[in-house]
């Protein structure tokens, strides 16, 4: 079956499953921020999060898998952009302030 002969799900399932996921990995980030308090090792755990529940979302959701490969292609650079933003601004954020200060 190709791309273009499936048909958006109609099952509500899935979509709980993955708003049970969601509220899970909310809980969790909670947890893990509550837990370490702002330690160094707190990044990657929050960014792999922000991943996961982007993912999710998509996938569950805006129904990606469905969508033309220019739209998959793009919300898929979205969800592995935002992550990588977060580590980016948090290890070099005095940097990219003083570089774009105006």
């Amino acid at each position: 079956m190709s791309q273009q002969d499936q048909s958006p799900s109609t099952r509500l399932r899935p979509l709980f499953i993955a708003w049970a996921g969601l509220v899970l990995l909310t809980l969790l980030s909670v947890a893990l921020g509550e837990w370490m308090r702002g330690a160094q090792g707190l990044l990657l755990p929050v960014a792999s999060i922000i991943w996961l529940k982007a993912w999710l979302v998509a996938r569950y959701f805006l129904e990606a898998p469905l969508c033309t490969t220019f739209i998959r292609r793009l919300i898929w650079t979205f969800i592995a952009f935002a992550p990588i933003a977060l580590v980016l601004t948090d290890l070099f954020g005095r940097q990219f302030a003083a570089t774009f200060q105006l």
